[in-house]
């Protein structure tokens, strides 16, 4: 690949980047509809783990709290019924197999745990070649700023462009950032970067993937 400096190299991919086999655990409720059933929220948040008996482990604890309410972290919603301890065990013997459906009246609990594969964020140094602003290296990518002091402020954008990483930074579009070699820099590989300098928090979004 070769930069608009005209300077080759090659991207390397380093195992931070790189997606990974987990386990997502998903738990909802749902409700009766003309149709069917509909959802009636989901209880807990995205959830991987790195094994299936991990993720069985997990919905096993979320079952022995009294009630199944939605986690605070996604909602506010409450069991709409109480499980019995019969539930629980059929409910859990179910998922053993990868899906769940429990009907409870009007009502039914859903559970699946799926395989996934998906990157982890990742948090390195400017100066640490892992950071995954060398993912987005030669990528279309958007460039913008939030002020620290007005968190609620609408990100405005920089710069729109080719990503070039310099030994002192970044530039965008024309536009060149001096980024120290300790600034932490995190985010998803090939897909977005954020880092704090001064009184603003920056991020970069990738337009396109990289080719393969």
């Amino acid at each position: 690949m070769r930069t608009s400096w005209g300077l080759a190299y090659t991207q390397r991919v380093y195992p931070e980047w790189q997606k990974k086999p987990f386990f997502e655990l998903h738990l909802a409720w749902l409700v009766q509809g003309p149709k069917g059933y509909d959802l009636l929220f989901k209880v807990n948040p995205y959830s991987l783990y790195p094994t299936r008996e991990e993720a069985l482990e997990a919905a096993k604890a979320l079952l022995q709290k009294e009630r199944l309410d939605q986690d605070p972290r996604v909602g506010q919603g409450k069991a709409p019924v109480l499980l019995s301890p019969e539930d629980r065990t059929h409910f859990l013997t179910l998922l053993e197999g990868g899906k769940a459906l429990l009907p409870l009246d009007r009502y039914a609990l859903l559970g699946e745990v799926v395989e996934v594969e998906e990157r982890l964020l990742h948090r390195a140094p400017f100066q640490d070649p892992t950071n995954v602003l060398y993912s987005l290296r030669g990528l279309p990518v958007r460039l913008l700023l939030t002020p620290l002091n007005d968190p609620e402020a609408e990100a405005r954008e920089l710069a729109q462009g080719v990503l070039e990483v310099l030994p002192e930074g970044l530039e965008v579009g024309g536009m060149r950032l001096f980024i120290p070699p300790e600034t932490p820099i995190e985010g998803l590989a090939y897909e977005d970067a954020f880092f704090t300098l001064g009184e603003g928090r920056y991020y970069l979004y990738a337009l396109s993937e990289p080719s393969s």
